[in-house]
């Protein structure tokens, strides 16, 4: 190779290689640059921070102080006037809630059946309180598991004053302590819930009639926590005019209501035989002439509903701070062994 040629290849070769340097060299010292301005800044912030004065100063302190007062007192006053419209816990024996429990199933049978009410799952429907049936509830369960009872009871017996017309199923979720592994003490919670789920068949003015009542109990509170409606009656109502305008004889069935339409009435041979063989081929199928200058279209029919209401009762705020001072002295305790 040319010396000439040689030195020139190598000239270029340095100069890409010092240049690179140069160039990498500068990048980095850019980052140190912004690494260490940074770095100053939170030197900076921290011996700010360090010459002020510390909080929660004493100003602060008393006025947070102010506030927590004035919170307990409103949380108290609320609890006092919702107090009012609750039922205390009553102190009962566990044999003695349950046969309790039997003397209100059978109760409410009766109260049911008088009403016109059914209750399709009628020989094992025990209120929701099936596993006492054979065994005793936990001693320290009793009293709330009595206010669940009563507050069941009547909330059923609403269902069938409404005039509803039956029942399907009807739940209750297990409270804490009823399930093996759970405590039945519930620290720092003011409101406690008891949800029961139920299914049933009603028209649309009893439906409406069960929600106002139970929305406006002056002994219990329930909270309509989940609610599904679905119309019994998919179709709508037949046509009481034939294909050419014409009205035509309206027959109905007395017990279920149900009108006649154009097809049925071919069926028995409206337009080709007598009068009075359609009557009879009607009759045969239990519809009657029915002489009607208006129809009702809406409002006659029946509403499966599926709700999951809440109980709830209200527990006095200065017994959950005795509870959570007795749970907190209890961890202590086992932290010491």
């Amino acid at each position: 190779m040319n010396s000439k040629v040689w030195l020139i290849v190598f000239g270029v070769f340095s100069a890409v290689l010092i240049g690179g340097s140069g160039f990498f060299a500068f990048s980095k010292y850019k980052e140190y640059s912004e690494a260490d301005s940074s770095w100053n800044t939170k030197v900076g912030t921290i011996e700010s921070l360090e010459a002020r004065v510390p909080y929660p100063n004493e100003e602060n302190e008393a006025a947070v102080k102010k506030q927590a007062v004035e919170y307990d007192a409103a949380v108290k006053g609320l609890y006092e006037s919702l107090n009012t419209f609750q039922k205390p816990l009553r102190e009962l024996e566990n044999t003695a809630f349950q046969q309790l429990v039997k003397k209100r199933v059978e109760e409410f049978r009766e109260f049911a059946q008088a009403g016109g009410m059914a209750v399709d799952t009628v020989e094992e429907f025990q209120l929701g309180f099936e596993r006492y049936s054979a065994t005793l509830p936990p001693p320290e369960l009793v009293s709330i598991l009595d206010y669940e009872l009563d507050a069941i009871d009547n909330m059923l017996r609403e269902l069938v004053t409404a005039g509803v017309t039956s029942m399907g199923t009807f739940e209750r979720d297990l409270i804490p302590g009823e399930v093996s592994g759970t405590e039945a003490n519930e620290e720092g919670v003011v409101v406690h819930k008891y949800p029961v789920r139920l299914r049933f068949v009603a028209p649309h003015d009893s439906f409406q009639s069960f929600v106002n009542r139970i929305a406006n109990d002056e002994n219990y509170f329930y909270i309509v926590r989940v609610l599904k409606v679905k119309n019994q009656v998919t179709e709508g109502a037949p046509k009481l005019t034939a294909e050419d305008g014409s009205a035509f004889p309206v027959y109905e069935d007395q017990s279920t209501k149900q009108v006649a339409g154009y097809e049925m009435l071919l069926e028995w041979g409206y337009g080709t035989e007598s009068e009075e063989a359609v009557q009879e081929k009607a009759k045969a199928a239990g519809f009657t002439p029915a002489s009607k200058d208006a129809r009702v279209i809406m409002g006659q029919e029946q509403l499966e509903v599926f709700m999951i209401v809440d109980i709830a009762r209200f527990v006095n705020p200065d017994d959950v701070v005795a509870k959570e001072k007795v749970a907190e002295d209890d961890k202590k305790k086992t932290r010491k062994r």
